[in-house]
């Protein structure tokens, strides 16, 4: 159940942080594939159907939509490194 509600969980952080970036507008030109391939990469995320394909734990369609949150989960995650040279240092 814990990795359902996971799922769960990391689609609606995806669907807010692709709504955060796009209303930012347009990025700096320095900044546009990065971006892109950021909203790219959460797109499989926020278009999750975890919601309700996991009425049934148990289902078939539950498990398939659990493990492509899993493997989109790790695309974002090489993408976010890319971000690396614009993080703040404090």
């Amino acid at each position: 159940m814990g990795c359902i509600k996971n799922a769960q969980d990391v689609a609606t952080r995806a669907r807010s942080a692709t709504s955060a970036i796009v209303a930012l507008g347009s990025p700096p030109p320095e900044l546009t594939v990065l971006v892109t391939e950021t909203l790219d990469a959460l797109a499989p995320l926020s278009k999750s159907n975890t919601a309700a394909s996991c009425q049934d734990a148990t289902s078939d369609p539950c498990a398939k939509a659990v493990d492509q949150i899993d493997e989109a989960a790790s695309t974002l995650v090489e993408v976010l490194d890319g971000w690396a040279p614009y993080k703040r240092t404090n």
